[in-house]
């Protein structure tokens, strides 16, 4: 199928467990969503700081929610993967078709990739370094309200995309 092997992203113990227990990919929507909102809700409240809300809060310490939305990112590839790989079980549908098919599902991992290029900016332009230093009440660089913005975009548009995939098939 779309010249990869019949079995790729097919995973028979995750669609046998979904098809054994109905509970199984309702537990995962509501993981992947608690997910997006460690997720999304930390990495848009230090984006906001950087844009110049809340500027009275100091960034340093807002650093310290990261590694709860890299928890997030993790409980939402996790949960992605159950969707994916078991893909059959629920909606009988082959994992490729859907890649290869819903446009959404693309977009989103699309976004996903671009704002992780985003993220990588952050880190490796310096940026990140920099607003370290930015203390109460004192305005972002440049360079980082650029970044900030578009990790919003970016995230809101995972966000968008994803509510729509289940459209896309």
């Amino acid at each position: 199928m779309f010249g990869l092997p019949e079995t790729f992203l097919e995973l028979w113990f995750v669609e046998d467990f979904i098809a054994a227990y109905n509970w199984v990919w309702p537990l995962c929507e509501i993981l992947h969503f608690i997910g997006l909102i460690f997720l999304v809700g930390i990495v848009t409240i230090f984006d906001l700081r950087l844009l110049g809300v809340a500027k009275s809060m100091p960034i340093k310490p807002l650093r310290q929610l990261m590694p709860w939305a890299v928890f997030g990112f993790g409980l939402c590839v996790f949960t992605g993967l159950v969707f994916v790989t078991g893909l059959w079980a629920n909606v009988k549908t082959h994992p490729i078709e859907a890649l290869v098919v819903d446009h959404y599902l693309q977009l989103k991992l699309i976004f996903i990739a671009l704002a992780g290029v985003n993220l990588l900016a952050f880190y490796k332009s310096g940026i990140s370094e920099a607003i370290d230093a930015v203390g109460p009440g004192e305005d972002a660089p440049p360079q980082a309200k650029f970044i900030a913005t578009a990790s919003l975009v970016l995230w809101v548009g995972v966000v968008y995309w994803g509510r729509l995939v289940p459209w896309g098939l």
